[in-house]
This record gives structure tokens, C-alpha cells and sequence, in this order.
């Protein structure tokens, strides 16, 4: 695989699924279906409803009648919201994955069948090497407008409400915060389920305790370290990619970052408490990526700390968002699936001091519309933010400092380099990293990875030094590549590298490692990691 098989299953479902493409979003006004009354056209969702009811096949029924309760009842409030709910529903589904050979076939894997991560990855290790090639792959995807009934999306919106207009705290939310932060039924890209009820019962005794409380924030903070306890987080899932949905997380009790994500933001939707699901997805200075929940104040405003560096934070959202890489991309266009949904916004600047860099492309075909910038993670360049080519140039907006990026474009499926690496520092300027300097150095390689903190464990992960008894190799970016400039072989005692120039981008490789070893730079003779 492509990936540290620790952190293929994360980033599989850490990713927001992109659904089919949101044309009707900017199409004119469109008549709805026989039996659903149209609404003004004023709020801009009947083309997007109308066509929500044509995605939704042989479910339209369910879809229509659940509009159709709410648009004969008299609470203008409930009409709106559902109308909201059903123009939204595209894209969101339950993402089933499963490892799968190059042919297309589904090899027989459940890493919760093994006691640990390291029995789990052994069998993985050899169903790979019987099966090259084989990776996790999403084999079906149950979107909710052609699965979610009308009974199931009611009986949500009614107890969101109920929620919402009784409980103190929540006095203070807006509608507006109230439909994007506690209404939406769902987390990630789990199975369907009904948790408001059960969840909002297992709060009863704290929310009984705080009854004279008016601050939601205040209070969130309560019912997040109240759920927090309910899965506790085993790296055993890592391997296990299919999200877990409310009633499997209770009985396992475990799971991943993704999962605690979920089931934090269940229990406080439940008692109307505001919570976002942040997510960076690829660290700038390790591999792997992480998502976390974000307590937030009656304004939907809020951020959690980072214990690494982060290039983006992006914060998934149900509605969906126009100004998303995915609402302006054309249908014949591929871009890199981290990008390809259009269910989040960009958070980076509530988070960190950001730039917005100016690139030159060193590559830019004709026809192409859209670069990207990528961090080095899990031995690979990931794209994590794009921007539209002017000419040669593209401007990527809200950059996290003190991180080495590199440009690139995304052709046939592949990403591909397309100018020169360089680091963001930290007061907001450019480094280019091009290896032209005539500024030589001497190196003594020491490590191939520094200590990093592990968000998921909270933990950290120790250096990696280079040991006497194995070889290795030292890279250099160049002209869109790494070029080799020499090895250390096992025993040698010298490992030092000579005439260096300064300005370059190296990684140094161990013989038959997994790629996870860190780029660095050279400064005063030392290497800097990014």
C-alpha cells in the first residue's frame, strides 16, 4: 500500500465523500415535485431540492412526504429546516470499505477478529503480499437520499427541536447556528441512526444539574467531558475504515479519532450543545492526519488546540458549500479526492497565523484551471489546498506557516509536481528550495525522523537515529523528483554527507523501510525537519 497501514484506515474515512456534481445549485429556480408545495423561490433551495428528489430514485416517496409534513403544518421554523435538510443531502451517505485486489475483488478482512494492531497488521501484511496491490476501497456507498426514510429524518428534526426550544443554555442559538450545528443527523460517513433519544437520556442527571445555566459554551464543555469516556480510542481501528455508528460505538466502547469525534458530537447535538468536527487532513510534520471536535460558543465559533503542525484545518459541514473546489470544477475535471467534496469550509485562520502565498508554476499545461500545494506525509506529496492558475501563478490562500510545501497539479488521476518545493516561514515569506546555492555544507547525519506528539494516543513518538547496522540513502528534490546523492552502507562508521548546497530539500531513506522517515533542510550544518 501507498500508506502506513496504521493510517490508511483513518485517512479512508476521515475523508469527506464527494457526492455527484452540485450544478443545481447556481440553476435557476425549478418546480418541485407533485404533492411538495414550492416554497418562495427567494431562498434559493427549490432547484436544488428538485433535484435532490430526482437523485433520490425509488426513496423520492420518503423524501417527499417528509417535506410534505412539514410543509402542511403551521411552524414556519420546521418547514425551513427540512427544506434545508433535503437540499444538503446529497453527498451524505453510509461509506462501507473493504480491502480489495487490483482485479476488483474483496479479500476477507476484519482487524477486530485480531487481539491487537500488530497481530491485525501481521495478517494484513500477508494477505498483501499474496494480494499486490491490494488496498482499502470504498465498495459501497448508501446515500442517504436513497436510503433515509421519512419517519427516520422526522423523528431527528422533531427531537433537534424539542432540544433546542426547551433547554437553557440553548436560548442563546440562533436558527441559523441551531440548523448548521445541532439539526444535522448524522457525523461523518457512519450508518444511519437514531441517537438523540438515547444520548440526550444518558445527559439527563448532568443537564438536570445545570439547569440554571445560560451559557452554551460553558455547558458544552461539560457534555464533552461527559461523553468523552463513552469510546475510548484503540489504534486497533486504524484497520478497521468503516465508520461506527451510534449503537456499534456503545456496544465496542472503542474506536478511532473519527469515531470519539462522532460520538462527542451526538451527545452534545442531543441537549443542544454546539460542536464542530475539525479536521487537518494530512499533518505537515508527521504522517497521518487527525480529526477532533471543537467545543463552539452561541455564535458557532470556537477551535481546539493542535499538537502538531498543521498546512489546513477544514471543519465539515452538512450544507453544502459553494465556494468548495467541487462547486467549481467542471464534470470532466478531476481533482484529489481530499478536495473533491463540497460538504466543509476552511477554518485555518481561527486556528493559526496564515499567508496567502503566491506561487509560480514552473508546469502549467494549457486547459488546466487549478494547482495545489501538497505537505510530505507518509513518504508521499498530499495535496491539501488548491487555487485557481492565473497565467504561471496561483494564489493559495490561508497557509499555516513553518511548513515546507510543493506545488503540483492533478492529471489523469495522478498528482504531479510543478514547481519548486519551498519553506513557508514563519513571519509569512517564502523560502524557495531549489539546491542553486553556491553555498556548500558538510553533513553528519544523525536521525531520519524527529520526536513528534501523537494526537490519537497522546503520546509521543520518539526519534528515529540512524543505526550502525543498516543502510541507507540520501535524496535530493530535484527537477520535479528525488534524485539520489549517495548511501551509507551497513557498518560504516563516517556518515557524513559533503558539498551540500544549502538550499535544497533532502530525506534520507532506510533500506526497505516503509517511507516514513522525515524531509529536511540543512542549517548550520544540522538537519531541520519539516
Amino acid at each position: 500500500m501507498r500508506l502506513p497501514l496504521q493510517a490508511l484506515a483513518s485517512i479512508l474515512s476521515l475523508a469527506p465523500m464527494s457526492g455527484a456534481t452540485f450544478a443545481a445549485i447556481l440553476a435557476p429556480n425549478a418546480s418541485l415535485a407533485a404533492g411538495v408545495a414550492q416554497a418562495p423561490a427567494a431562498d434559493g433551495l427549490d432547484a436544488r431540492i428538485a433535484d435532490a428528489l430526482k437523485k433520490a430514485g425509488a426513496n423520492r416517496a420518503e423524501i417527499e412526504k417528509f417535506l410534505a409534513r412539514y410543509d402542511a403544518g403551521t411552524d414556519a421554523e420546521k418547514r425551513s429546516a427540512a427544506r434545508w435538510l433535503v437540499a444538503n443531502m446529497d453527498g451524505h451517505g453510509h461509506a462501507v470499505l473493504a480491502l480489495v485486489d487490483p482485479k476488483g475483488e474483496r479479500i476477507a478482512f476484519e482487524a477486530l477478529d485480531h487481539p491487537n494492531l500488530a497481530k491485525a497488521k501481521e495478517a494484513l501484511d500477508a494477505l498483501e503480499r499474496a494480494h499486490p496491490g491490494a488496498e482499502f476501497t470504498k465498495v459501497r456507498f448508501d446515500g442517504d437520499l436513497q436510503f433515509a426514510s421519512a419517519e427516520f429524518l422526522s423523528t431527528h428534526l422533531d427531537e433537534a427541536f424539542d432540544a433546542w426550544r426547551t433547554l437553557p443554555w440553548a436560548k442563546s442559538i440562533k436558527f441559523e447556528v441551531f440548523r448548521d450545528f445541532i439539526l444535522p443527523y448524522r457525523g461523518s460517513n457512519e450508518p444511519l441512526g437514531l441517537w438523540r433519544a438515547p444520548a440526550r437520556a444518558r445527559l439527563a442527571a448532568l443537564s438536570a444539574a445545570n439547569s440554571g445555566e445560560s451559557d452554551v459554551r460553558a455547558f458544552g464543555e461539560k457534555v464533552r467531558a461527559e461523553v468523552h469516556p463513552w469510546v475510548g480510542f484503540s489504534d486497533l481501528f486504524y484497520l478497521h475504515p468503516t465508520d461506527q455508528g451510534y449503537d456499534e460505538m456503545c456496544a465496542r466502547r472503542l474506536g478511532r479519532c473519527e469515531d470519539i469525534t462522532n460520538m462527542i458530537s451526538f451527545g452534545m447535538r442531543s441537549v443542544a450543545t454546539l460542536c464542530a468536527s475539525d479536521y487537518t487532513p494530512w499533518w505537515a510534520d508527521r504522517d497521518n492526519n487527525h480529526a477532533w471536535e471543537v467545543v463552539l460558543d452561541s455564535e458557532g465559533r470556537g477551535r481546539a488546540g493542535l499538537s502538531n503542525r498543521c498546512a489546513k484545518v477544514y471543519r465539515k459541514t452538512f450544507a453544502i458549500q459553494p465556494c468548495s473546489l467541487a462547486m467549481q470544477k467542471r464534470d470532466d475535471e478531476k481533482v484529489p479526492r481530499w478536495l473533491s467534496s463540497s460538504h466543509y469550509i476552511d477554518v485555518t485562520d481561527q486556528y493559526l497565523p496564515v499567508t496567502d502565498a503566491a506561487v509560480d508554476l514552473t508546469t502549467a499545461p494549457k486547459g488546466a484551471r487549478f494547482a495545489y500545494l501538497a505537505v510530505f506525509n507518509g513518504g508521499q506529496w498530499r495535496p491539501i489546498q488548491w487555487a485557481r492558475i492565473d497565467g504561471a501563478r496561483a494564489v493559495f490562500p490561508k497557509m499555516g506557516r513553518d511548513i515546507c510545501y510543493l506545488p503540483m497539479l492533478h492529471a489523469e488521476g495522478r498528482d504531479l509536481p510543478a514547481g519548486t518545493p519551498f519553506i513557508l516561514d514563519r513571519d509569512g515569506r517564502t523560502r524557495p528550495l531549489a539546491g542553486s546555492s553556491m553555498h556548500r555544507d558538510s553533513l553528519m547525519v544523525t536521525s531520519t525522523r524527529p520526536a513528534t506528539p501523537d494526537a490519537d494516543t497522546r503520546s509521543t513518538i520518539p526519534s528515529t537515529v540512524v543505526k550502525a547496522d543498516a543502510g541507507y540513502e540520501l535524496f535530493r528534490w530535484s527537477e520535479g523528483g528525488w534524485k539520489s546523492l549517495g548511501r551509507i552502507e551497513a557498518g560504516m562508521q563516517d556518515h557524513r554527507f559533503e558539498n551540500l548546497p544549502d538550499d535544497a530539500l533532502y530525506w534520507l531513506v532506510e533500506d526497505n523501510s516503509e517511507k516514513l522517515e522525515r524531509i529536511f533542510t540543512i542549517e548550520d550544518g544540522r538537519q531541520v525537519f519539516w
